[in-house]
């Protein structure tokens, strides 16, 4: 249900359930904090023990409130919270803040308490944001709105603020409040019985206030309406998201090389990289981000020019953005000849711009306004020397003009101190939202955050389906093996089911005698390879099941006799000899593995047997745009080896995008396919091949 929550974050009139002027009252100390921000609606507390609270007419019950009220805050006992939403919900009052604890978190009881308690938002269809919360901030034009247990009341500002945990967003507004951060709107979101985080990313994305949103999350109440909300969020407004704890595993038993690589965290990445947020990783990563984004500017491009009057810290800066891949480009002639009109002949004219310790305000608004329109951001470092004539915030109100000039190309200052002498410079910028960091890698990082928010809008939105899938064959083999009571499938029945998604496989047949070998061997035009087929077995490597290399009769009737004894061996009955053609190319691993929380992802990474010790891999959440797996390929540690290199082609990049985006349709098409591992698969410049195939079916999903 999509919910108007405008009454929720911007009420008239609000009640306080439990209120007390008794010192320690959560309710009592929401009540102070209600009244000390500024809300200028009206108060009423509610507690049957008293005539009055803190000044305020005090109600003995919710059924005695004015009709006009439009949130309630409640913070009782457990036992009372049912009867209160309750009376809520026949009062016509729709918002309801729940900072009761002892739901869900405590145990079966409270897990009973849960399941009525959402039985009661359903049947008064009640935006409810709790329990177990602390709950919400609003601060816009003529609202303030506290109602909290939180110390803290931020200056207005760009971000909304979501959190799943009420100690570690406290912690976080602190912090907030410490580096100049501007809050709009917090919520705390608890254990969400009512309210998710996607309820509010829909409000945050529609309000013109919110510049950036950040989210720190534990779990995603629907990764798939997440994921949905977010493509349509503005990519001018960047959502932030600190994520934490890892996806539980499930408990069957892992076949496949995919399965054992699938790191949940990869996952998670994967997912956020996809559906458009920047993911952090630490706390301070978080500030330092939102510091850089709150004002709302990203860059054009990557292009920085860094301007200095510390020659050691521009060095450094610079090398930090060559490692980040951020371009540090020289300087043009012509205003390298700009510069020398008003700067010394000792300074530097390159890149960095070294204008050394005696560069004034003048010295750094002239070449902040000269270098920055060839650009498309800057890194001003700016130390005040042991003598210095003129007042810092001087530099300050210069950088502030030129921005003023080009507000579309983001400015980022480092002051190489922390010392009060820096303090009036630093309250100036921020005044403005222009970010100020300590040290010069803590600002380039702060600039690959801005140029990592924009190269998410060149994502595609939605991944294409393509019409010439054949979901019907691989039903029906699915069906077929189920029947026959297995969990595995042959490699014809993996072959033909990704024949039927446009997914090549490399040349093969099953060999019933040592003829039907000799004719195969003559017509590869090549080294051939047998190996033993079954859908017991998982890996033929490690059993010796594969022989490569067979290009004379000899060693054909050698390696048949073998694998004919190693079946005997393994007690393995249905097993079969398959012959391939031995292609050449580069190995790759390209599979598939099904996470308990998002759903169907695919891998892709250096294949072989050495897949596992390597580790070179990427993820993506079905459903996979072409970009998303041109992301997936491009991003693993060995992408050059697919490109041309000691006389090699390059692979053919396009069949590869086709295969992980086939593949992707395929996981969502056949629920039923648990696993999936193509390893290798053998990609050429004319094309990319599965060689071998594992097939894990889950007997208890339903096929389509």
């Amino acid at each position: 249900m999509e919910n108007e929550l405008t009454k929720l974050l911007k009420p008239k009139a609000v009640a306080i359930v439990g209120a007390s002027s008794r010192d320690g009252s959560v309710a009592g100390s929401i009540l102070r904090n209600l009244h000390a921000c500024g809300f200028a609606g009206d108060i009423y507390p509610v507690n049957p023990k008293y005539e009055t609270v803190l000044g305020f007419t005090c109600y003995p019950s919710i059924e005695r409130l004015p009709k006009s009220t439009d949130l309630a805050i409640l913070a009782i006992n457990r036992n009372l919270v049912l009867h209160a939403v309750e009376e809520c919900g026949k009062q016509g009052i729709q918002n309801l803040v729940i900072i009761t604890a002892g739901f869900k978190e405590t145990g079966a009881e409270g897990e009973r308490l849960e399941r009525h308690l959402r039985e009661l938002i359903a049947q008064y269809e009640l935006n409810v944001v709790g329990p177990n919360c602390m709950g919400i901030i609003h601060r816009s034009e003529g609202i303030k709105l506290n109602a909290s247990f939180s110390r803290w009341f931020l200056t207005g500002g760009g971000i909304g603020f979501i959190s799943q945990s009420g100690s570690l967003g406290e912690t976080l507004l602190e912090s907030f409040e410490e580096t100049g951060l501007g809050v709009s709107t917090f919520i705390n979101l608890g254990n969400r019985a009512g309210l998710t985080e996607n309820d509010f990313l829909r409000q945050l994305a529609a309000d013109p206030q919110c510049r950036a949103i950040f989210l720190y999350l534990e779990s995603f109440a629907d990764p798939n309406e997440f994921r949905r909300i977010l493509k349509t969020i503005d990519r001018d407004k960047p959502v932030v998201v600190l994520k934490a704890g890892r996806t539980e595993a499930g408990a069957a038993a892992v076949a496949s090389h995919t399965g054992s690589l699938a790191s949940p965290d990869a996952i998670v990445d994967a997912f956020l990289r996809q559906s458009g947020a920047l993911r952090v990783t630490t706390i301070e990563e978080a500030l330092s981000a939102l510091r850089v984004l709150q004002k709302g500017v990203l860059p054009a491009g990557n292009r920085v020019v860094i301007l200095t009057n510390a020659g050691g810290a521009g060095i450094i800066a610079a090398d930090a953005c060559e490692r980040l891949g951020i371009d540090v480009p020289a300087l043009s002639g012509d205003v390298q000849g700009h510069l020398r009109e008003f700067l010394p002949p000792e300074a530097g004219y390159g890149n960095p711009v070294d204008m050394i310790a005696t560069a004034g305000s003048s010295d750094y608004e002239g070449a902040l306004e000269t270098t920055l329109p060839s650009v498309d951001a800057a890194i001003v470092i700016f130390r005040p020397p042991m003598v210095y004539n003129e007042p810092v915030e001087n530099v300050a109100e210069g950088i502030l003009r030129v921005q003023a000039k080009m507000p579309d190309k983001p400015v980022l200052v480092c002051t190489l101190s922390r010392s009060e002498m820096v303090t009036p410079l630093v309250a100036r910028l921020q005044e403005e939202w222009i970010p100020s960091y300590v040290m010069p890698e803590t600002a380039v990082s702060a600039v690959d955050v801005l140029c990592r928010v924009k190269a998410l809008e060149t994502q595609s939105p939605v991944a294409t389906i393509s019409s010439n899938h054949d979901f019907g064959t691989a039903r029906n083999i699915l069906h077929q093996a189920m029947g026959e009571g297995r969990t595995g499938l042959f490699f014809d029945e993996g072959a033909e089911i990704l024949s039927a998604y446009g997914l090549p496989v490399c040349p093969f047949v099953y060999l019933e005698s040592l003829d039907e070998g000799r004719k195969f061997l003559e017509g590869a035009d090549g080294p051939i390879v047998l190996k033993i087929d079954s859908p017991e077995l998982l890996h033929r490597f490690e059993l010796n099941a594969v022989i490569t290399d067979i290009e004379a009769e000899e060693d054909l009737f050698q390696a048949y006799g073998q694998l004919r004894g190693t079946i005997d061996s393994l007690q393995m009955p249905d097993a079969r000899i398959l012959a391939q053609k031995m292609l050449v190319g580069r190995e790759l691993i390209i599979g598939l593995e099904r996470d308990p929380s998002f759903g169907p992802a695919i891998m892709f990474g250096i294949g072989g047997t050495l897949v596992e010790a390597l580790r070179d891999v990427a993820f993506g959440v079905a459903p996979i745009s072409r970009s998303e797996a041109e992301i997936m390929i491009r991003s693993i540690r060995a992408f050059p080896m697919l490109e041309a290199f000691r006389g090699q082609p390059a692979v053919d990049l396009e069949a590869l995008i086709d295969v992980i985006t086939s593949l992707s349709q395929l996981a969502a098409d056949c629920p039923r396919i648990a696993e999936l591992d193509l390893n290798p698969v053998m990609a050429t410049p004319e094309g990319t091949y599965a060689v071998d195939i594992l097939i894990r079916i889950d007997p208890e999903k339903k096929v389509g």
